[in-house]
């Protein structure tokens, strides 16, 4: 079994994960997959960086312009950004069971069976990563 979880959708999915009140191997399980997810966001967020500052205008030592809290950008760069972050935060991180094949869909069942009620955009992130799930079986 897998997992597929687009970078945009990272955080949501996380704090679902959090919200549900487990015990036993269930919980164990979930922490597993919040731990992956966790390092998968920080990573995207790290390369989110990265890709903002490689359309930034760069000062005399080479490091990015910031200004009120914003990069600095040249004329068409910005846009040019927004694509590619449109692109970026559509890219999927996959998560495998590999040599644990059971704790995925302990977490599945335990979405399956939450008694939480879900509002909002949490209702949201919730609907995402059981479909998530759903499409991740082989």
């Amino acid at each position: 079994m897998k997992l597929a979880i687009e970078n945009i959708k990272l955080s949501g999915v996380i704090s679902v994960l959090d919200q549900l009140e487990l015990k036993g191997l269930q919980s164990v399980h979930r922490t597993r997959l919040a731990k992956q997810l966790i390092e998968k966001l920080k990573q995207a967020a790290e390369e989110e960086k990265k890709l903002k500052e490689s359309y930034a205008i760069k000062d005399e030592e080479d490091q990015p312009i910031i200004e009120d809290g914003k990069y600095k950008f040249e004329d068409g760069d910005e846009e040019k950004l927004k694509r590619d972050l449109e692109h970026f935060h559509k890219e999927t991180v996959v998560i495998e069971s590999g040599d644990f094949p059971t704790y995925l869909k302990s977490v599945k069942k335990a979405l399956e069976d939450s008694q939480v009620e879900w509002q909002g955009q949490q209702a949201y992130d919730y609907a995402y990563l059981y479909e998530a799930f759903e499409g991740g079986e082989e």
